[in-house]
């Protein structure tokens, strides 16, 4: 018998809080973010597009090593609406119609995000016990 362990979330609301870009440069994408800079290489560019993982370096340990290891992922998202993007355990968001818009020149950088709960109020405004 197989028992179903995935629970419904209880708190789906989040905003996005613009926190950096993503950029095309020499063929690779560069992600500019408040903390740091990553890069997808100009290579994994395409497995991106092709809905697989790619992988994301931290520029700085690339810049010391050309063998350094990946610090996160990027991927579409099942709805194909977003790049999923993972640094070192943080999550970004950016529109998949901008990142694509970026790949092919037709937009200078595509916006990246982070998403944050919202907290939401016991009360309504107003309203005082």
């Amino acid at each position: 018998m197989v028992k179903n362990t995935m629970t419904p979330t209880k708190n789906t609301d989040v905003k996005f809080e613009h926190i950096g870009a993503a950029r095309l440069y020499n063929g690779s994408v560069r992600i500019d973010v408040k903390t740091m800079q990553a890069v997808i290489p100009a290579g994994e560019v395409r497995r991106l597009e092709d809905h697989w993982p790619a992988p994301v370096f931290d520029i700085s340990d690339v810049m010391k090593n050309s063998e350094a290891a990946p610090v996160g992922k990027a991927w579409i998202t099942r709805s194909g609406k977003a790049v999923m993007i993972t640094i070192n355990d943080v999550q970004y968001v950016s529109p998949l119609a901008q990142v694509k818009g970026m790949l092919r020149g037709e937009r200078k950088y595509a916006n990246v995000s982070s998403m944050q709960p919202v907290t939401t109020a016991s009360q309504p405004a107003g309203v005082h016990a």
